[in-house]
């Protein structure tokens, strides 16, 4: 886990490495142990390592790439980067783990290769040398962000891993293309513009992220997973080179697919362990971490740790499930009380390091526990992805469940107590099926949503998020967990990466192995989602199935099909605290009405009657908090303070 970061000249103007050095220092925390620079010219195929301090000469470059290490495959200088190939006409950046790699070498060798460290970054280099762009891609199984700069062939290659696991972020502003793993870097360099792209703001308000390859900013994108982005003198050229599988559905029975299930995911663990540093394991108390966990153990001789964030109270706390993975797993359990305090002293800093608003209030939980777990150890495997590759989430069994229950919503909807539920659960306020499913997660309806920005364009962002679910080729409840992939989850994986690696503490997921997903895609969505009838009670025995049934083999119905509670943050009590109404009296009420992005008056007024608001406007607000605390950071500060909020 590492930071990359760089800027191109396409009119071939000569880069400033002391800006290079500006932006790659705003993201050294993703890479404390080592920080390298390169200069490159495609024009020229000319490349030179820079070092502070060191002069240029009357040399010139148009290119810049700069790196921050964490090192956690072979520790030593050879792991050195951006690095280069024998004659230094390949520069590689890489960020992330490829646990397949070292299958390679044997093969790598015997054509000639010779390799000077024990890193995947080497293997890396190698595969593209031997195979080029698209072999290299084919071979890797992990997650990554590369930057290979090919100075025999003239052009610059940027990939994201198939799933999103990595973020990586690039712009192009009149003359310069801007990239990197972290936003925060471009506001270093003098040339780079903020702007808000209020088109973007709708879908951030709608379902508090952006999709696809979107961004707050104008001009600023997501690389999009399984995506490749290639510049040379010419311009810039992007394409997919992955998609999530679409296989039709495989006949397989029960036991079948729940054997092949144990075997992926105990191949996919194994793999994620290798490390030269400690790695532990991030135990929420939920089925995913908990199998993570168990199946981890059984590979350590020694002891192994887990950490997970408690509360004290306990309508909060998951400590008794803890508790009860913890010791099924035999590990050493670090439990940490995330208090008021934790909350007022994250705030701030979190959303400097997300790069965007903290949308979720629990990634500050997940900001606290990386800082309270790093001085431990510098690798942690979580259970993220199971529940959009497995459908662990409600809106998959209410799409499963809704054509049978759609024709009796007239009656249904006049019964007492009960009517409201079904039909915000499965009327027709929205279209189709593909509608209905996408608007299920959209976390402010339309008339919500327009209290708080009555000019937002909702007809605008139901189109875009169409047009991704769409790109599914299968059945309908195989397209919306597709969907939830290429949305969702790459946004909750950018969430996990960044509040981790704020604290210099790389985060894996063995739930998103390549061959692993692509197993789980070949199956039947009725192993995956049911479609009974059920009472709330038993409506947990319907999502998720198979990997229920598999920690069935290790934990008791108790705990596998308790209700999902998630990891929720008192937030009415936050904001009753002196702290935070001084902080939106004296700083982000008068922000938002002096912005003008948002409705000042819906907010001022939800915000003054706290005590009266539905349960569910609490978080509502949140959204509207969230937004302004990152507006005034990376809208409003200049490139100077922004580097000192850290």
């Amino acid at each position: 886990m590492c930071g990359i970061v760089g800027f191109f000249s396409f009119n071939a103007a000569p880069v400033n490495p002391l800006v290079l050095a500006r932006m790659i220092d705003c993201q050294r925390h993703r890479g404390p142990d080592d920080q390298g620079m390169r200069l490159f010219s495609l024009k020229r195929g000319k490349s030179i390592e820079f070092r502070r301090g060191d002069p240029l000469g009357s040399q010139t470059f148009e290119g810049a790439l700069g790196f921050n290490r964490l090192s956690i495959l072979d520790l030593s200088e050879r792991g050195h980067q951006p690095m280069c190939n024998d004659d230094e006409s390949i520069i590689l950046a890489f960020n992330g783990e490829i646990y397949n790699a070292f299958s390679y070498k044997p093969e790598l060798e015997s054509a000639g290769y010779t390799f000077r460290s024990r890193t995947d970054t080497e293997v890396i280099l190698r595969l593209y040398e031997h195979l080029g762009l698209a072999g290299m891609l084919e071979r890797l199984n992990g997650m990554f962000a590369i930057v290979i700069v090919d100075l025999r062939e003239g052009k610059v290659h940027m990939t994201r891993d198939c799933l999103g696991i990595k973020p990586f972020y690039w712009a192009r502003q009149g003359n310069t293309l801007f990239f990197s793993s972290e936003v925060k870097s471009f506001l270093m360099h003098p040339s780079f513009v903020t702007r808000l792209d209020e088109d973007n703001v709708d879908e951030y308000l709608a379902f508090r992220y952006c999709a696809a390859d979107r961004y707050l900013f104008q001009d600023v994108r997501q690389l999009r997973p399984g995506h490749c982005l290639s510049f040379s003198a010419d311009g810039v050229h992007t394409r997919r080179y992955y998609s999530i599988p679409d296989p039709p559905s495989q006949t397989i029975s029960h036991e079948d697919a729940l054997d092949g299930l144990d075997q992926h995911l105990r191949q996919s663990v194994k793999l994620q362990l290798i490390s030269d540093v400690k790695v532990g394991c991030q135990l929420s108390g939920g089925i995913d971490s908990s199998l993570t966990t168990v199946i981890a153990r059984r590979h350590f001789a020694a002891s192994m740790d887990s950490f997970s964030v408690i509360f004290s109270d306990p309508k909060y706390s998951e400590e008794h499930w803890i508790s009860q993975a913890a010791l099924t797993a035999d590990v050493d359990s670090h439990r940490f009380i995330f208090n008021d305090d934790h909350f007022f002293n994250s705030f701030e800093r979190a959303t400097w390091h997300l790069d965007q608003p903290i949308n979720h209030p629990n990634s500050l939980g997940l900001f606290f526990l990386a800082e309270k777990s790093r001085p431990l150890v510098t690798v942690l495997l979580s259970g993220e992805g199971a529940d959009e590759l497995f459908g662990g989430y409600q809106r998959f069994y209410y799409a499963s469940v809704r054509p049978q229950i759609r024709p009796w919503l007239p009656v249904l909807r006049h019964l007492p107590g009960l009517g409201e539920k079904f039909s915000r659960n499965f009327g027709a306020e929205f279209g189709d099926e593909v509608e209905y499913f996408i608007a299920s997660s959209m976390f402010q309806r339309p008339s919500e949503l327009v209290q708080v920005r009555p000019r937002a364009d909702i007809t605008k962002v139901l189109a875009r998020r169409r047009a991704l679910f769409e790109e599914g080729r299968s059945d309908h409840l195989r397209n919306c967990l597709k969907y939830e992939m290429q949305t969702y989850l790459v946004d909750l994986l950018v969430r996990q990466d960044k509040m981790t690696m704020a604290h210099s503490l790389e985060n894996r997921v063995p739930f998103l192995d390549r061959d692993l997903v692509s197993f789980i895609r070949t199956l039947p969505p009725h192993l995956l989602i049911g479609n009974r009838l059920s009472l709330r009670d038993r409506r947990m025995q319907n999502t998720k199935i198979l990997l229920k049934d598999l920690a069935r083999r290790t934990f008791d119905d108790a705990f596998v099909y308790r209700a999902k509670s998630g990891f929720t943050l008192p937030l009415l009590r936050y904001y009753r605290d002196k702290r935070f109404v001084e902080m939106m009296e004296d700083r982000l009420l008068p922000g938002i009405k002096n912005r003008g992005v948002l409705e000042a008056d819906t907010i001022c007024r939800w915000w003054r009657n706290l005590p009266q608001l539905p349960r569910t406007l609490d978080e509502t607000l949140w959204i509207s908090i969230a937004f302004e605390m990152w507006a005034q950071q990376f809208l409003d500060a200049p490139a100077a303070r922004l580097s000192q909020v850290a």
